[in-house]
């Protein structure tokens, strides 16, 4: 494969209430042992893309902690590994606080490695795309720009927000924001493949055309004027974009057939490791159909939740449909349904928790309930 480097790009405007309030989409904790990142970033290490930058938007300090060295996502350290890229001067201003400002602070990164082709990809967009295919067809069809998407039949429910293609083909005639005012779109999966000539021109375009613009901005508006392909995708495709997505997109995976179009044996999803004992398991554990990681102690009843490191679930408790998070503590009779626990809570006066389905109850960090 030509030369070729990764942008996950964390610039959107995605948010999942309190628990993006400190720390980015990126590095939200996912399956009790993962960040959101942790799939873009397995999916460029298994591209072989040896060099990736992150585009971080906002509160880094969490995704520095998660992604520490970056030796966990298997990246050749010697080609280029992670690069963590940051726009300091535009941090706490919203509207200049995007994407391409962000290149434009960080061009070195793309100097630097000198790629032929740069992928860009979204986090909060899970998908297995194996990105070695999207770009053999992208030079293939002799494109500049090529736009993943997928043909979706629920447009009306999600990515609501999110850009969808109208098609010429396999070229790209208009991107118009999903409003969800129809069910069938072809959604774009904010997943790119541009030539890095092309990418520096689009650069100095954007800087010209508005101050304000990103690149979804000034590709939408480019899209009747320059040639753009499609790129169809048809693998697992989830759009965490909200709180309900968040906790709906999360339980399902304790679902055997969806998560084994995710986990699968040629397709490694990497993460930091955390040294942490085996989960222990007391006389009245009843647990069913749920994800517990290491640590957990664990003597109520677990059902269909994901509950993370380091967790105590005390005696009679009952963990219905929520996640909680790593180091949290549910005392012996307490009762959550629905519920999203932030790290290191302690549930032990008001132990009767519970939320809906679409609007989940949300603990924040450190507290006491």
């Amino acid at each position: 494969m030509a030369k070729t480097i990764g942008l996950v790009n964390l610039h959107s405007e995605v948010s999942y209430k309190g628990l993006t309030e400190n720390r980015p989409v990126a590095s939200v904790s996912y399956l009790g042992r993962y960040g959101i990142i942790d799939f873009v970033l397995s999916n460029m290490s298994n591209s072989n893309l040896d060099a990736v930058g992150i585009l971080i938007q906002s509160n880094p300090r969490s995704l520095f902690k998660h992604l520490g060295t970056g030796n966990e996502w298997n990246f050749n350290l010697k080609k280029g590994g992670i690069s963590l890229l940051y726009n300091e001067q535009y941090a706490n201003n919203l509207k200049y606080n995007h994407d391409i400002n962000n290149l434009v602070e960080n061009i070195a990164f793309i100097r630097d490695n000198a790629p032929d082709y740069v992928v860009i990809a979204p986090a909060h967009i899970i998908t297995t795309m194996d990105y070695e295919e999207v770009v053999d067809a992208h030079i293939e069809s002799g494109a500049e720009i090529t736009v993943v998407y997928q043909h979706i039949n629920n447009a009306d429910e999600s990515f609501i927000g999110s850009d969808y293609l109208r098609l010429n083909g396999n070229k790209v005639d208009e991107i118009k924001v999903n409003k969800g005012n129809k069910k069938e779109r072809d959604i774009s999966l904010e997943t790119y493949v541009i030539n890095a000539s092309v990418l520096f021109e689009l650069i100095d375009y954007a800087t010209h055309l508005s101050s304000f613009y990103g690149l979804r901005d000034t590709l939408s508006y480019l899209a009747d004027e320059r040639t753009i392909n499609a790129y169809e995708y048809k693998g697992y495709v989830r759009c965490i974009d909200s709180m309900e997505h968040y906790l709906e997109y999360s339980l399902e995976m304790l679902d055997l057939d969806v998560s084994t179009q995710v986990f699968k044996s040629n397709w490694p999803i990497y993460t930091r490791t955390n040294d942490t004992p085996p989960t222990k398991y007391k006389k009245h554990a009843r647990v069913t159909k749920s994800f517990v990681a290491n640590g957990a102690i664990i003597d109520g009843k677990v059902e269909g939740s994901i509950i993370g490191r380091g967790v105590e679930i005390g005696k009679g408790a009952v963990v219905k449909n929520s996640i909680i998070f790593s180091g949290s503590k549910i005392a012996e009779g307490a009762v959550l349904e629905n519920v999203i626990v932030d790290k290191r809570v302690s549930v032990e006066k008001v132990t009767e928790l519970t939320g809906t389905k679409t609007n989940p109850l949300y603990i924040k960090e450190g507290d006491v309930i």
